[in-house]
């Protein structure tokens, strides 16, 4: 749980869009989740503010306080209230207005005086130092001197200092922990220290008579233990039962109590909660017995009944979100150390790579020229060879190109406006001036059907160049843009995915599956890609259902499967899995083809493609013409456009890449459609890209929406316009895509014929409405289909 960081202004200087105080408490209190979120911390700053040790030692404070202005800025320094509250509740009036006066300087200090975040951890514990023993040497100034007063401030004031660290370490964990990272070691120990203060600051506050510190602790130790095994419950035990004697004597027994219990708590684990519970209560029952009294061993009891109570309470996914940040990595072997320095070589290289190709497309990108330009330049070109070539030794040459250069100009345009009209240029489409004053007239109607000939070549491979370039300046981009993505995933989970594929391949063994070994790809908040090899098949069912558990688990969230592979017979090939989180929808697909004519292969390719970030791609491609060559084709650039978006490409950057490629292929002439329509499984949100495809159509209850599109195929032109329709689909309705067969196959050409048939349609399902349409034309056309047909439907169903 972390802070919420507010704007900040700076002196001199507002911050654009800031708003007074006012409105942001306004803004706070109409989100009542981060209201939550700031009421639950500052219970815990009172808490560890309540702190003390050795009897009358209150360091928590003005640490808590230095690494609040330190991770938060100056927000942060609100802080102060709670925690001057925490004292107040513990300390007399004297020894409150000392700490509430170390309190208000810092406050000021870090008011007043940015600290340097590169400086910080070196600034923040001399600030606290300096601050808490200045205000306590001069309490003990005017007060009666003492030597062991001041010793005793100076310790204060060093163990203030190093909590300050402490604290800024666990404060600022917390305010980067997402699901991509894991605490670290050293992030792990200072929040268990600040857990200890907290339970700490309990010291002396009941309920229907138990102690609230005695209730905390005993949770702590169950949660330690469930999450961490044997060991680590009985290191929290012992820990936790230091905690009560840094401010009173305690008999010694209570920690081995505690440390007992703890690792009574991990032994059960593996039976759940409810074993975690009972081997803590028979730790806590078995040691009781024979060091407590009667009333030592009912506090204790009711204790330990309400910590496990609320053990209970806690939701799963609470737990499986710890056991998620708070996994240890462990003592790396040399193997290990020797994968890992490989592993960040190979991401640096990747970033490297990326930057070199985004510079690339970067500098392609700005040495293009606008076609306008380009043609400027070659109508300027034309006029120079003209002027060199006929008029060179003409003795008007300088009363045409000087003097009267403007009517030269708008003359030699008039002629090319010419044979661009009827295709050349005759000695009548010449201005009157020019018949009047030209001596080589004829001469030069026939250098200008020549020049205007070189000038339209010059535009073409001009703009062949200039789309060559930009076409290459996006492929450059889209690179970078895929290795800057995968060396982002591989450094965010680099030193952790071989740990999740480890204890992901126990957990399956644990659960009795043949599991030989297992792997994570493209783990995010959205989706994650998960393998196995089994020995042999544990059944399609039971393996799913225990990929979505343990995944779920590890990641403290809960996973679903949405699209898995299965290995074949034998499993012989790896098991893939394809996981979205919950809250995604659901998607059911059905596709119906039909090949014209004799040829018996259907020219037309499609299908459907769960991407990353829980995206799905329903794709279809028409071939030119009929049979086998026009299936390559179509078949060949679905391929290629699934590739390049399930690697990251850009839509627009995947198009002009397959476009480009067919382009390229050679003399004869071969173009393609291609239909696609990329679904958001979280949103809903549909984008509809054709390029020289059919209509498609949404059919929502008795209502069908038709989406049309107007751009030329791929791989006619060198560059093309793509086309995007954004439509938002609802849970029940049904996107239908077809090739133009389907189409054509009707008496009429508009499409309103099939929107309403397909309004009509009865079946509810996607199989059922494509063969209800492919049999539906096929009757109309009375089996003469005119061309190859495939209809490809897909129904969003309820989220899951």
């Amino acid at each position: 749980m972390a802070m919420q960081e507010l704007s900040r202004v700076y002196p001199f200087r507002r911050e654009e869009g800031a708003k007074p105080t006012v409105s942001r408490l306004q803004q706070l209190l109409s989100d009542p989740l981060q209201l939550v979120q700031l009421l639950a911390m500052a219970a815990v700053f009172l808490c560890i503010s309540r702190a003390q040790m050795l009897g009358a030692l209150y360091p928590f404070a003005p640490a808590l306080l230095a690494a609040a202005a330190a991770t938060y800025g100056r927000p942060g320094i609100v802080a102060a209230v709670p925690l001057l509250l925490g004292l107040a509740t513990v300390l007399p009036l004297a020894d409150l207005f000392t700490y509430g006066a170390i309190l208000l300087l810092l406050s000021m200090i870090f008011l007043l005086y940015r600290v340097d975040s590169r400086r910080q951890w070196l600034i923040m514990p001399s600030v606290v130092t300096a601050t808490v023993l200045v205000s306590k040497g001069l309490v003990i100034s005017l007060q009666a001197y003492s030597s062991y007063l001041l010793l005793i401030s100076i310790f204060e004031s060093l163990l203030a200092a190093g909590l300050t660290l402490v604290f800024m370490v666990g404060l600022q964990a917390l305010r980067r922990f997402t699901l991509q990272r894991r605490f670290s070691s050293d992030e792990a120990v200072c929040l268990f220290i600040g857990a200890m203060a907290c339970i700490s600051g309990l010291s002396g506050v009941t309920v229907y008579g138990v102690e609230l510190q005695s209730v905390m602790s005993r949770l702590l130790i169950i949660a330690v233990a469930f999450l961490g095994g044997a060991g680590a419950g009985a290191a929290a035990g012992a820990m936790i039962g230091i905690v009560p004697s840094l401010s009173t004597i305690m008999e010694p027994t209570l920690i081995a109590t505690y440390a007992f219990s703890g690792l009574l708590s991990g032994v059960f684990a593996g039976f759940g909660r409810l074993g975690s519970a009972m081997g803590f209560i028979l730790g806590n029952l078995i040691l009781a017995l024979y060091v407590m009294s009667a009333a030592e061993l009912t506090a204790a009891l009711l204790a330990t009944l309400a910590a496990s109570a609320i053990f209970f309470i806690l939701p799963k996914r609470l737990y499986q979100l710890l056991a998620r940040a708070f996994s240890v990595q462990g003592i790396k072997n040399t193997q290990e150390e020797k994968n890992e320095r490989l592993l960040k070589m190979a991401v640096r290289r990747l970033r490297s790579s990326g930057w070199v190709f985004r510079d690339l497309g970067n500098a392609l990108a700005e040495i293009a020229v606008e076609p306008e330009s380009a043609a400027e330049d070659n109508l300027q070109l034309s006029l120079h060879q003209l002027n060199r070539q006929l008029c060179g030794q003409c003795s008007l040459r300088d009363i045409c190109w000087r003097m009267d250069y403007a009517e030269t100009y708008a003359g030699v345009l008039s002629l090319f406006d010419a044979v661009r009209d009827n295709g050349s240029a005759t000695l009548k489409d010449a201005p009157e001036n020019f018949v009047k004053r030209c001596p080589h007239i004829k001469e030069l109607i026939a250098v200008v059907n020549c020049l205007y000939d070189n000038y339209c070549l010059s535009n073409f491979w001009q703009a062949q160049r200039q789309g060559s370039r930009m076409l290459l300046a996006r492929q450059l981009a889209g690179v970078a843009e895929v290795m800057e993505h995968i060396a982002g995933e591989v450094s965010d989970f680099g030193e952790e995915r071989e740990i999740l594929e480890r204890e992901l391949q126990r957990a399956l063994a644990q659960r009795g599956l043949p599991v030989d070994s297992a792997g994570m790809l493209g783990i995010s908040s959205r989706g994650i890609d998960v393998w196995a090899q089994y020995r042999e098949c544990p059944g399609e069912l039971v393996c799913r259902h225990a990929v979505e558990d343990e995944v779920s688990r590890l990641l403290g969230c809960d996973f679903l499967v949405h699209e898995q592979n299965c290995g074949g017979q034998g499993c012989l090939e790896r098991c893939r899995y394809r996981l979205l989180a919950r809250g995604a929808y659901s998607i059911s697909v059905g596709k119906a083809q039909l090949a014209a004519g004799q040829a018996g292969v259907c020219g037309d390719s499609g299908g459907s493609l769960l991407l990353d970030e829980g995206k799905q791609l329903l794709m279809i491609s028409d071939g030119m013409g009929m049979g086998e060559r026009a299936a390559q084709e179509s078949e060949a650039a679905l391929t290629l456009v699934s590739k390049l978006l399930e690697a990251g490409f850009m839509q627009d950057t995947a198009i002009d890449t397959v476009n480009a490629a067919l382009s390229l292929r050679g003399t004869e002439e071969s173009f393609v459609t291609l239909d696609l329509c990329i679904i958001d499984l979280f949103s809903g949100q549909a984008d509809f890209i054709k390029t020289g495809a059919s209509v498609s159509f949404i059919k929502r209850g008795r209502a069908v929406k038709v989406i049309r599109g107007s751009s030329l195929p791929v791989g006619m032109l060198y560059s093309i316009d793509k086309e995007v329709i954004s439509e938002q689909i609802l849970p029940g309705d049904m996107i239908v895509m077809a090739s133009d067969g389907l189409l054509e196959g009707g008496v009429q050409d508009d499409a309103g014929w099939l929107a309403r048939i397909i309004e009509q349609a009865t079946a509810n399902q996607p199989q059922a409405l494509a063969e209800y349409l492919l049999d539906k034309v096929v009757a109309l056309s009375r089996g003469q289909v005119r061309d190859d047909i495939t209809v490809l439907v897909a129904q969003l169903g309820q989220i899951a």
